[in-house]
């Protein structure tokens, strides 16, 4: 088995992206279609492939496609919506049995694709649009999710964070939508949305094992037929430079507070600049050799966790930490003092510290077909896949003074302060 990653560009703005080995029990074949985040049709789209994992026109109900996946010697279908950048990506990935396991030297990873291909392009539909008992359950579910961010309280705070910091652009909003969108749903509409996607979409199939890349992009060139494809032009917005700081708090009856910082990076070329500004993060607060755990955490003990990272498809940079409330104003300005020693004080030993934490980050990239899927994944809006060879080349180029010149940049855009209310005694 060649245990590299290929790629092969089955039509405008579709391909394949391969990694094949016999090394693991498991394979991975994935789906996912890319276009511009919309606030009007978030809850639509984002409804989309849990529909159509829900059913198809081969078969018709969600016992028999669980039926045929426990026929593919037990697969696992995942439905999946995310965002990178601007752009909404919705997906499906199935998980399988690797061919050499096959009992009776049957393709599984192609008989599998053909059933994910079958549930995209075929799906269960009923007067014209979605079935209408089961766009309720994905209704229904769907609301279950909207409510519930607040029960994850990191989560929620990153999520009024870019609400703040984003306000007014698409990126701000819920991946799954609002309980209004989700409400106003309906059959046609999330079917409408549904040719949208696969008028418009940017296809990016995976596959992860022992499957035939070759025969699979094949195979998926024939659903294409009959299909005219205009591709959307994708993109995202990036302010450089925040012009003020604008600060937010919220009180909740939560254990600990909860502090998230955004800040613009003043990136002006999001790809050449990212490994910079990548090795920056990690410097300043991305691991335990980092500023802030080291610093804020263990010597000044101020918050029970506190990290950064860098979103490199908006030019930002987010610092997340839990606090009690009366280490949030002492913490806020030793996170920024952090980041100032970074720009001015950093010194080679700091980098080369930073270059050995991520170096280990990504040895272990290709030691599981998820985190192989996961690395494909996240380059699906890139002209290219890089692999972690390449990718770590890049970041080990990093100077200190790339570093420095990356941190020097930074600028606080917004704070969110999530308080922990006072009991009343």
């Amino acid at each position: 088995m060649k245990n590299c990653f290929e790629t092969i560009e089955i039509a405008p703005a579709v391909r394949l992206c391969s990694y094949e080995t016999d090394r693991f029990t498991n394979a991975r074949i994935g789906i996912s279609f890319a276009m511009p985040l919309d606030k009007d049709r978030i809850s639509d789209i984002s409804m989309i492939p849990f529909l159509l994992c829900r059913s198809s026109e081969d078969y018709p109900s969600f016992i028999e496609v669980s039926r045929r996946a426990y026929e593919l010697y037990g697969a696992d279908i995942h439905p999946y919506v995310t965002k990178q950048g601007d752009n909404h990506i919705v997906g499906i990935t199935l998980e399988l049995l690797n061919n050499r396991f096959a009992l009776e030297g049957e393709d599984i990873a192609l008989e599998g694709a053909k059933f994910l291909f079958d549930m995209v392009f075929r799906p269960n539909l009923r007067d014209g649009g979605f079935v209408p008992e089961e766009l309720e359950i994905q209704r229904r579910i769907a609301s279950e999710k909207v409510m519930s961010l607040v029960n994850d309280k990191r989560l929620y705070a990153k999520y009024r964070l870019e609400k703040e910091m984003f306000a007014g652009e698409n990126f701000a909003e819920y991946i799954h939508g609002t309980p209004e969108g989700i409400a106003a749903a309906t059959p046609q509409s999330v079917y409408a949305a549904y040719g949208d996607m696969l008028r418009g979409g940017r296809v990016q199939l995976s596959t992860v094992g022992s499957a035939d890349p070759k025969a699979i992009a094949d195979l998926f060139a024939g659903y294409l037929e009959g299909i005219e494809r205009e591709p959307y032009m994708l993109f995202s917005s990036i302010v450089a430079v925040a012009d003020e700081v604008k600060h937010v708090s919220e009180d909740m009856p939560v254990n600990q507070g909860k502090l998230v910082m955004g800040f613009r990076l003043g990136m002006t070329d999001p790809e050449a600049d990212y490994p910079k500004y990548k090795m920056m993060c990690s410097l300043f607060g991305a691991g335990v050799h980092s500023r802030l755990f080291n610093v804020v955490r263990e010597q000044m003990s101020l918050c029970y966790y506190c990290s950064s990272s860098v979103n490199r498809k908006k030019g930002c940079m987010l610092v997340q930490s839990g606090l009690e409330n009366e280490n949030a104003e002492v913490a806020e300005k030793e996170i920024l003092n952090q980041l100032r020693y970074v720009a001015e004080s950093s010194t080679e030993d700091d980098l080369e510290k930073a270059r050995l934490s991520i170096a280990d980050e990504y040895k272990s990239i290709c030691d599981t077909p998820d985190m192989i899927a996961g690395w494909i994944d996240s380059q699906c809006l890139d002209d290219e896949i890089e692999t972690p060879e390449q990718h770590v080349a890049s970041l080990m180029a990093v100077t200190l003074d790339d570093v420095k010149s990356a941190a020097a940049a930074v600028t606080l855009d917004t704070v969110y302060m999530l308080r922990a209310e006072e009991v009343q005694s």
